[in-house]
């Protein structure tokens, strides 16, 4: 499956941001998670929390917040 992180503009998901999106550090940023390639009637994504490392490891000790509910 593919999953596709797509940033919006405003509260109500109206308008997504086009091009290069520049955000600071710890700034609040309402982000729509899609999976593609799935029957909606049959898949569900939830998601808690979701985070970055610099490297191909989840367990890596250096790791940055992208999503915290």
């Amino acid at each position: 499956y593919q999953v596709r992180m797509i940033p919006f503009e405003d509260d109500e998901f109206t308008r997504p941001y086009t091009g290069k999106v520049d955000a600071e550090l710890n700034q609040k940023m309402n982000v729509e998670v899609r999976v593609e390639g799935v029957d909606s009637r049959q898949f569900a994504l939830v998601m808690d929390t979701c985070w970055a490392t610099p490297v191909n490891d989840p367990d890596y000790s250096l790791r940055w917040d992208l999503i915290v509910t």
